[in-house]
């Protein structure tokens, strides 16, 4: 009997498993964010909702300067240029820290081309000038911006350049907090810093529109990552029902409008006005304090500027224009002259009469005079220029005066622009006669005007009893102070001093430097004349002006001026001069009288010259700019553009190329798409590909060239296979169907990884940003 034998039957061809997720090779920079039903992708809509909503955001800025669309923009040219790079370098597969390391080159890149173009190499490449100059424009511009009145309209170039910064640092976090962190809530705490600069300092609130809109673009960027789950839960990614898109846009709205409505219930306070209890005359509705910045900076920053920016339009029939006031300076503390707070109740309205100035006795005789002032265009301020003493104020707007220095600030809203105002001044007539036969001030006076910070150095007074050792009354003694100060003290006047009025400058420039501009000058006469009991106090405003063609008087920002002011019981306040003549000119006719003789001593005209300031400075002033208006860099941020999408184009190119290829729609045309990848691929990376080769061989060549496990080379027979039948066999032209197409796809996927894997970094990244494929043609 035959035993007969099974048949023995041939092994099914093993199946093409799909691909996991997780491989084991190292990934280096490569991040591939894969979907289980495409190529890699990559989605910018959430870093363009970002960049808007940041943008909007920024708009509630644009009452800081008098230009907003200076910096805003810029910031939007390059925030959105900076989005191009983060998207181009995710759609390499670049990981994340990476793409943001680039992103913030770029936007350094970008500020330096902004602000410093000039002193680049080619317009573009930071050099060491370059850095320099715009380290110091954004420093320059954050001084101005701290200490100028908004809205800011000196130094335009500089201002710029700060908020510049700051406006790209919102939005280079928020695209970072999108795409690095991906943690979109967070959001909110860039666009929240942002909003409240104009809650914190401006005078006007936010503007609702702004709040509105960006509120909306943050909920839409919140929807879009909502969505987005969604989404994935959804069969092969389809997008979520239509009724969940429109309840999410509905939740936005009820929230911003809800804002809207419970904001104006909740109790705030004006950051300029603090309500300290009901006044005297006040009608119960308090008295209130205002606590301004040092004037002093704003004054030595346009002194050393020398823009010649105009301030105030004047016209007068005073026969002697004199000085203009803004701001007295009666408090002295370790640190500097500053103003006191001011008390500012509502009956102290500036529209209308004036009080008599304190210590003006009646019997001073003197004239009155009318003035019409108008604040040139670029000129913006919370202390309104004025003459002294004063009988009668017409101005518009909540203006009020203090009655101690009778000084005039705005206490609420927003000055007029161009303010028109009109003033009747009196000018007391004031000899070195009735100066000397004045008695001692009041207490209430003298107590606060003589007060001395306890770390006074010791120098300024034995220096202030040195000069005035053989006068005998106060008048003689202020007489001697400022004389000592224009003539015998060897004093120089020059912008190169250093500036501030800090306790131990004050005792150098007393002592041992003796160079200085106006402030130096006042501090030190005001310091000095109160170690010797005498009240004095530091006034900032504007020198004489210049008489125009047209008749009036222009006050300039070079025209900016400070001086002391000391006490008389029944003159009041009164000015003296100890700034060199060569900055002040002459000094008041009552301090060059006779005692003897006061009507017969004629006023001796001293020489009035225009101080003398560094060319190369006002060239280089010039250059930055000192109007209104600003050039933006646009052809040089244009060339960083295109020299950015010129560098990502060739990747761009390639990954259009290959979401071509495998989109096939019949199984012949799928598989050679991916057979093609596989081969730009290798010859992206500088591998052989034998090009005149069957299929098979090519894979064995390609096999023995790379690192790679038995699942890999298992995937890769079985897309061999599939090519091999749709050339060789009957079934090439039947359309693909799902799951075929994911296994084709994450099979190319695959296998590009394990190609980059196999080669050194750097022909990994080269292969990447300019793939050789491109040039090599289409294999025949």
């Amino acid at each position: 009997m035959t035993q007969t034998m099974p048949p023995r039957s041939t092994p099914a061809p093993e199946p093409h498993q799909p691909v996991p997720q997780d491989p084991p090779w190292p990934r280096r920079l490569v991040a591939p964010a894969r979907r289980s039903d495409g190529p890699p992708r990559w989605r910018i809509g959430p870093s363009v909702l970002g960049l808007l909503a940041g943008w909007v955001a920024l708009f509630s800025w644009r009452m800081l300067v008098a230009e907003p669309a200076d910096f805003l923009a810029p910031a939007l040219v390059i925030g959105f240029l900076v989005v191009l790079v983060g998207a181009g370098l995710r759609t390499l597969l670049v990981e994340p820290y990476a793409v943001a390391a680039a992103q913030v080159v770029a936007t350094l890149l970008a500020v330096n081309v902004a602000v410093a173009d000039d002193s680049s190499w080619l317009h573009l490449v930071p050099t060491r000038t370059s850095v320099r100059e715009a380290a110091f424009a954004i420093y320059n511009g954050a001084a101005t911006l701290g200490h100028y009145t908004s809205p800011v309209s000196e130094n335009p170039a500089h201002t710029r350049a700060f908020l510049l910064v700051c406006a790209l640092a919102v939005l280079v976090s928020i695209e970072l907090i999108i795409t690095w962190l991906r943690i979109l809530p967070l959001v909110a705490l860039p666009l929240l810093i942002t909003l409240s600069v104009p809650v914190s300092i401006l005078v006007d609130a936010l503007s609702a529109p702004i709040f509105v809109l960006t509120a909306l673009l943050f909920l839409r960027l919140l929807a879009t990552d909502q969505l987005d789950r969604l989404r994935s839960w959804g069969p092969g990614g389809s997008a979520p029902p239509r009724s969940v898109t429109v309840v999410l846009w509905t939740i936005s709205a009820v929230a911003v409008v809800g804002a809207l409505v419970v904001s104006p219930l909740v109790p705030v306070t004006n950051l300029l006005e603090r309500g300290v209890g009901p006044g005297p005359g006040s009608g119960g509705t308090g008295t209130y304090q205002l606590t301004a910045v040092n004037p002093m900076v704003r004054l030595r920053r346009d002194l050393v500027e020398q823009t010649q920016t105009p301030m105030v339009y004047a016209e007068t029939d005073a026969r002697d224009t004199g000085y203009l006031r803004t701001t007295v300076l009666d408090r002295f503390t370790s640190r500097a002259w500053q103003t006191s707070e001011r008390l500012l109740p509502p009956d102290n309205d500036a529209d209308g009469d004036f009080p008599a100035p304190p210590g003006l006795g009646p019997n001073i005789g003197g004239a009155e005079e009318d003035w019409q002032l108008q604040l040139a265009p670029a000129y913006t301020t919370t202390w309104l220029p004025l003459p002294y003493p004063l009988r009668e104020v017409d101005v518009e707007g909540n203006w009020r005066f203090d009655s101690r220095t009778l000084d005039v600030a705005l206490v609420g809203g927003r000055a007029t622009r161009e303010l028109a105002y009109s003033a009747t001044s009196f000018t007391p007539r004031v000899t070195a006669e009735v100066l000397e036969s004045t008695l001692g001030a009041p207490a209430r006076v003298r107590v606060p005007n003589t007060a001395l910070p306890e770390d006074l150095p010791p120098v300024i007074a034995q220096r202030a009893r040195e000069v005035t050792s053989g006068a005998e009354t106060n008048y003689q003694k202020a007489v001697a102070l400022q004389n000592w100060f224009r003539q015998d003290g060897g004093f120089e006047y020059s912008l190169e001093q250093r500036s501030g009025s800090g306790l131990q400058l004050l005792a150098d420039f007393v002592t041992d430097d003796r160079v200085g501009y106006c402030e130096q000058f006042a501090a030190a006469m005001a310091a000095m004349a109160r170690t010797l009991d005498i009240p004095a106090r530091v006034v900032v405003g504007f020198l004489d002006g210049e008489e125009q063609l047209d008749g009036r008087i222009l006050y300039t920002s070079d025209d900016r001026h400070a001086w002391p002011e000391l006490y008389f019981s029944g003159v009041g306040w009164v000015r003296f001069e100890p700034t060199p003549g060569q900055r002040a000119g002459a000094t008041p006719s009552w301090t060059r009288q006779s005692l003897d003789n006061p009507e017969a001593s004629a006023p001796t005209p001293e020489a009035a010259a225009t101080p003398s300031t560094d060319p190369n400075a006002a060239e280089d002033d010039a250059d930055r700019g000192s109007g209104s208006g600003v050039d933006v860099p646009w052809i040089a941020l244009a060339v960083l553009a295109v020299i950015a999408l010129a560098g990502l184009l060739p990747a761009l190119l390639r990954r259009l190329q290959r979401r071509r290829r495998l989109s096939g729609d019949d199984l012949h045309e799928l598989s050679e798409g991916a057979w093609d990848e596989l081969r730009a691929t290798a010859l992206d990376l500088g591998l052989d590909w034998p090009e005149r080769r069957s299929p098979r061989e090519q894979a064995k060549v390609v096999i023995h060239q790379v690192r790679t496990g038995p699942e890999e080379v298992r995937a890769l027979k079985g897309l061999l296979t599939q090519v091999e039948r749709s050339r060789y066999g009957p079934d090439g032209d039947v359309p693909a169907d799902a799951e075929t197409r994911a296994r084709t796809v994450e099979t190319v996927a695959r296998w590009r990884a394990v190609l980059r894997s196999s080669v050194e970094q750097g022909r990994a990244w080269r292969g990447r940003l300019w793939p050789g494929s491109l040039i090599r043609g289409r294999r025949r």
